[in-house]
This record gives C-alpha cells, sequence and structure tokens, in this order.
C-alpha cells in the first residue's frame, strides 16, 4: 500500500515537471520606432530547454539578454522557476507579431506590438530625438557645406553612441569636439548635443547624405542594477545638389572659397638687404577659408628666378577652424641665393580662386618687383653673413687756400714751381741708373755658358700651402661653414685669379666641383635638408682636380727634367 502511493506521487510530480507553465510578455505594447522593447519570458517548474529566439529575428534586433533562476521550499513544497529577458529594437513601424517561443516541450503564446511613427509626435512630447541639417544644400563641386547633428534629450542617458556619416564621392571632415549645452524647447528644457562635420562634394550632381544612427541607454532612476531603456535613433537622409565649375572658370587649380588670402613674409617684417652669394629666406603663405590645407595648389614649385640659386623647404600644410569654417594654409619658405649683382627681378604670384559668396572669379597676386643686388664684399667669400653692412671709404678734402692773401698764393707758386723741378731731376738720375743696370745685366748674361732654370711654376705657393692646409682640416672635420669660407680664397690661389670672390666663379671650373658645391650650399641652406655633410667628397674632388692638373703638365713636357 506504501509503495503504491509513492508511486501514485512520483507519477504525478512528473506529469507536473513535463507540463510546466511557460509564459511571455512585454513591458509595453505600444512603443515609438525607435525606442526598445523588453520581452520577458518566464518558465515555472522544471524544464530542459533554452527559448528558440530564431523567430524574434524577422522583425526586431536582440540588443542585450539576461537570465535568472528561482527556487522555493514552502510547507515542504518546493517551487522553481526560470526567467529570460531581452531587449527587443522593432526594425519597423506598425502592427507586429511577437511570435511563440518554443521552450524545450513548451511554447509561448504570440504577443501583438504596435511602432507608432515617433516623428509624428509634437516635439512637447517627445523625450529624445535627432536632428540634422546643411549649412548649404546647393554648392559647387569641392566647395565646403556643413552637415550638423544634433541630439536633444530631456533624459539622462547613460551609454551614447552616434554613428560617422559615410558620404560617398565627397570628403568628410569633423570639426572639433562634440559642443554640449542647455537650452529651452517649446518651454521645456532639454540637453543639446551638437556634432559638425565639413563635407566637400568631389563630383556634381545629387549626392545623398545617409541617415546617422544613435544608440543609447535612458536611466530609469529606479536602482543601480538596473539595466535601463535602450534606445535607437535614425536621422532623415538629406539631398545634396552640387553644381559643376561655372563656364566662367578660367583659371588653373580650382579653388572655391568664401575667402583666400596670399601674403609675403619677411624675417622681422623687414626686406633683407640683398649681396651675392648672401642666402635669404623668402616666406610664402596662402590661406583658403572653406577648403582643407591639402585642397591648396603650390606655389614656388618648379618656378626658377633669373639670377638666384633656390633651396625649397618642405610645405607646411596645417588645417584649422575659424567661425565655423575650416581655414586651409599653405606655407612655403625658400632659401633664395643671388648669383649675380645688379637689378634682379622677382616675378609676380598669381592664384586665381572663386568667390563662392559674391559668384565671381577673383585673383590673390603678390606683385612682382625689382631688387638691387649688390656685389659681394671684398675678402669675404660667397654664403657668409656680413650682417648687411658696407664700410665707405673716408674722404678727406684738401683744405683751401685763403685766396684774400694774394701774397702767400704767389710764394706758394714759387715754392710748388721749385719742388716739382727737384723731383724732375731726381727722376732723371733714377732713369739713367736703371739703364745702366739693364746694360750690366745683359753683358752678364751673354758670358754664361748655360742659362739658369727658372722655378717651376706648378710649385704650389706658401699661400696656397697654408689655404689648402685649413681647408682639408675643415673638410676632414666636416666644418661645411669653414669649407665655404675658404673654398674662394682656395679658387683664387690655386688659379691664379684674384677675381674668384664667390662660389658661383668656381662651378665653372669643373663639374664635379659644381655638384660639390651645390651640395654644400644645399646642406646649409635648405632648412629640412636630411643628413649631415661629408667634406671628403669635397676634398677628393680637389684632389682630382690637383692630379688631373699635374697629368696634364707632364702631358704637355714630356722630357725628363736635366739634372
Amino acid at each position: 500500500m506504501v509503495k503504491w502511493c509513492v508511486s501514485l506521487m512520483l507519477a504525478l510530480f512528473a506529469v507536473q515537471t513535463a507540463y510546466a507553465e511557460v509564459s511571455a510578455e512585454l513591458n509595453q505594447y505600444i512603443v515609438p520606432f525607435g525606442e526598445s522593447v523588453q520581452l520577458t519570458i518566464t518558465a515555472v517548474g522544471d524544464t530542459d530547454g533554452e527559448p528558440e529566439l530564431s523567430p524574434l529575428k524577422q522583425d526586431f534586433d536582440i540588443l542585450s539578454q539576461s537570465q535568472s533562476s528561482n527556487y522555493s521550499f514552502i510547507n515542504g513544497s518546493m517551487s522553481s522557476s526560470k526567467t529570460w529577458s531581452y531587449n527587443l529594437m522593432p526594425k519597423r513601424e506598425g502592427m507586429i507579431q511577437v511570435p511563440a517561443i518554443v521552450v524545450g516541450k513548451n511554447k509561448t503564446k504570440a504577443l501583438m506590438l504596435r511602432v507608432i511613427n515617433a516623428q509624428q509626435k509634437p516635439r512637447s512630447a517627445r523625450k529624445i530625438w535627432l536632428e540634422t541639417s546643411l549649412s548649404d544644400d546647393d554648392i559647387f563641386v569641392q566647395a565646403q557645406t556643413v552637415l550638423t547633428i544634433k541630439l536633444v534629450r530631456a533624459v539622462n542617458l547613460s551609454q551614447a553612441d552616434l554613428s560617422e556619416p559615410d558620404i560617398a564621392d565627397a570628403i568628410v571632415q569633423r570639426m572639433g569636439e562634440d559642443d554640449n549645452y542647455e537650452a529651452v524647447v517649446d518651454g521645456r528644457r532639454v540637453i543639446v548635443s551638437e556634432r559638425r562635420y565639413a563635407i566637400f562634394p568631389q563630383k556634381a550632381g545629387n549626392i545623398t547624405i545617409p541617415a546617422v544612427q544613435f544608440d543609447g541607454v535612458i536611466n530609469n532612476n529606479r536602482s543601480i542594477f538596473s539595466q535601463g531603456r535602450v534606445v535607437r535613433l535614425r536621422s532623415k537622409p538629406l539631398t545634396l545638389h552640387v553644381q559643376p565649375k561655372p563656364s566662367a572658370w578660367q583659371g588653373g587649380t580650382w579653388l572655391p572659397a568664401k575667402l583666400l588670402t596670399l601674403q609675403e613674409q619677411w624675417p622681422d617684417g623687414a626686406v633683407p638687404t640683398y649681396r651675392v652669394g648672401e642666402p635669404f629666406t623668402r616666406v610664402i603663405e596662402l590661406q583658403a577659408e572653406g577648403l582643407t590645407a591639402a585642397q591648396l595648389p603650390p606655389l614656388l614649385e618648379g618656378k626658377a628666378v633669373e639670377g638666384f640659386k633656390l633651396y625649397p623647404d618642405k610645405p607646411e600644410l596645417d588645417t584649422q577652424l575659424k567661425d565655423g569654417n575650416v581655414v586651409g594654409i599653405r606655407r612655403e619658405k625658400v632659401a633664395m641665393m643671388p648669383t649675380k649683382a645688379g637689378k634682379l627681378w622677382l616675378p609676380e604670384i598669381r592664384v586665381a580662386w572663386w568667390n563662392t559668396e559674391t559668384q565671381t572669379m577673383q585673383h590673390a597676386i603678390i606683385a612682382g618687383r625689382e631688387i638691387e643686388v649688390l656685389p659681394a664684399v671684398q675678402g669675404q667669400p660667397s654664403g657668409s653673413s656680413s650682417g648687411g653692412q658696407t664700410t665707405m671709404p673716408t674722404v678727406v678734402a684738401p683744405n683751401k687756400p685763403d685766396t684774400s692773401d694774394a701774397q702767400s698764393k704767389a710764394k706758394a707758386q714759387v715754392n710748388q714751381d721749385e719742388t716739382t723741378s727737384f723731383w724732375q731731376w731726381v727722376a732723371l738720375a733714377l732713369a739713367a741708373l736703371w739703364l745702366i743696370t739693364l746694360g750690366l745685366w745683359w753683358v752678364f748674361a751673354r758670358k754664361q755658358t748655360k742659362p739658369k732654370q727658372q722655378p717651376s711654376k706648378t710649385t704650389p705657393s706658401t699661400k696656397l700651402a697654408n689655404i689648402e692646409k685649413a681647408l682639408k682640416q675643415a673638410c676632414q672635420h666636416n666644418d661645411a661653414k669653414q669649407a665655404l669660407k675658404l673654398l674662394p680664397q682656395w679658387g683664387a690661389a690655386y688659379f691664379q685669379d684674384e677675381d674668384i670672390q664667390y662660389l658661383a666663379q668656381l662651378k665653372s671650373k669643373s663639374k664635379a666641383l659644381g655638384d660639390a658645391i651645390t651640395d654644400l650650399e644645399r646642406y646649409l641652406y635648405a632648412a629640412n635638408e636630411a643628413g649631415a655633410w661629408s667634406g671628403q667628397h669635397l676634398w677628393g674632388v680637389l684632389q682630382d682636380i690637383k692630379h688631373h692638373d699635374t697629368n696634364t703638365t707632364k702631358q704637355d713636357h714630356p722630357l725628363a727634367p736635366l739634372y
């Protein structure tokens, strides 16, 4: 009898387990599109399975999920339950069925959810929304328009994420950090988070600015353990009309801008003193409001200037924000070394641009001008600094005689005549002595059986030897400035040409020497020239010149010297 009762109780328990109760419910059955809804599935009793969620994925995105279990023992009776919670984001508006969910051997009932259009609500009834706008929806190709995205909310967020605009055939640049401020909308205080993007379309036609998406979690302020309500917002797509270049445009690089300026800068704001062999730096700066630095064209690249050697530096590109616009800045520096004295011409620099405010073609111009280049300082090599100072000779004016005293004037005239007569006799005596000496030398030379050999002109002078010694030491120590200073002195002594005063005259003596001097100048005057200068190459070129000249002399005089 007892065994039969126990078997009956176990059978009843097994039946209760097999038919465990499974239910489903939503936290709300009417929800604005873009807000999540919570689905809760509860299984009372033992169950051996997990909810099958694949039917949900047709109309919902599953944002998050959690699970909990509960066990209780009351008056000798044990009960258990398991709960699954899901945050669902509807994919469309209208009536959506939450399908029956299978849990093990059981199934929930289907539910109906109504998803309404949140945009149809007045803003006063909304707690959070997105706004997007363009500063100008009709622009020229490559011109700037500004996309502004505003997240307006009257709730607190624990999480927030905004997608980036992905626009085909356009350059998109974010403009600084987000601006957060408070505002009053329809009599209600709200928090506004504003983000801006500069958009530069790269082809003409209609371009679609796609919707951006915001995902966030709204705090419910119920418990620190509560997950909050997930919200997803999507902005409206926008259309941008892009015009091609106007037919009135006749320039080179297309530059549509609100404002464009071109200016020339000098060190300390002063125009330098120009002198042959002394470099100076010229800086040209181009600024364009409504363009990035990458859109600005080169100003000095590949442009030669007659009478100058140019050593351009790497351009400096900078894009800044000013008064809600992108401002592109291109700055070019070039070291200019005059190679000849006289009046030289710096040609004008002209940049054509399209004014998007007035819809006209305009030009930014640095006018050409003539400059006076002074000769190199005597005794100072090319490339060294003289500080722009020129020392003028002092002229002493002779004392004027006192014309009021006729007697003194006559006496002075007599003294002058006597002095002139005396020096004339001295000159005649010296000329006679010189003729006598010349005659004695000729007689002595005739008596010599073998004339003495003249000293060799190829033997270096003491001055050349000293200069070569100092130049060799500068090359060995890679002292570029000292080598630059000594090279003109070496050229004047070696080639026996005192007119050699600056480096340009030396370059014509030898192509190898010209290349070596150019490398030296580039190292000294190109501001961003990478690497270090090696004096070994220059010294080797000088030795090759001497070796070549020695071999040439031997070929001109093939006979061995007499001893």
